[in-house]
């Protein structure tokens, strides 16, 4: 037995063995040292990283678009409403309305009204009404010029006691990075129109 073992522990073979083990324990080693800044960049595609162990402090800021997220994974809870612009969903819980009501006068000239909404505020939508309905004439309806409320006119037939309501429904809108808009006081405007 022992020379059979002898045969085969010759000094080449000695050598051959030692070369294995070090190529081995050398590749276990570098497998636990290699670090993100070793690896060339686009150089590992998607299915060699485990899911779920890149945390989103690992990816850089504004890497990603819409595309390369999974559609129905984001939820309301993790969106910055104020990183969205024009008017989202989530706002339709703070609307609100603001009315201002005038006497109409008979006959023309018309008078003009407008429900101006708070400030950060925009008109989504709005109208008009007259107290008497078979007295009194809405002419026009619809958003101011920058809608930041709703304008209307109007004029009487008969009755000098006819008024005209205007309502604007107002909802609170943020430019990106969380600033209100500046918008006009809430004064309620009364204009003759010739």
């Amino acid at each position: 037995m022992n020379t059979r073992i002898r045969k085969f522990l010759s000094f080449s073979n000695l050598i051959a063995c030692l070369a294995l083990f070090i190529a081995l324990g050398g590749t276990v080693y570098a497998a636990g040292k290699i670090s993100g800044r070793q690896i060339k960049v686009r150089s590992l595609p998607g299915n060699r990283i485990k899911p779920r162990t890149i945390t989103a402090n690992r990816i850089k800021k504004k890497t990603l678009t819409g595309r390369q997220i999974k559609n129905h994974s984001l939820t309301g809870d993790e969106i910055n409403q104020g990183t969205l612009t024009g008017i989202s969903a989530a706002s339709l819980a703070d609307v609100h309305y603001e009315s201002v009501t005038v006497f109409l006068p008979i006959g023309h000239p018309s008078a003009m009204a407008t429900a101006n909404c708070p400030d950060g505020s925009y008109a989504i939508g709005g109208g008009a009404t007259v107290s008497h309905k078979d007295e009194a004439t809405v002419n026009d309806s619809g958003p101011s010029p920058l809608r930041t409320g709703w304008t209307a006119t109007g004029f009487a037939r008969s009755s000098s006691g006819t008024q005209m309501t205007v309502t604007a429904i107002c909802v609170p809108v943020e430019k990106p990075g969380g600033k209100t808009t500046n918008m006009p006081d809430n004064t309620p405007q009364y204009h003759p129109v010739g």
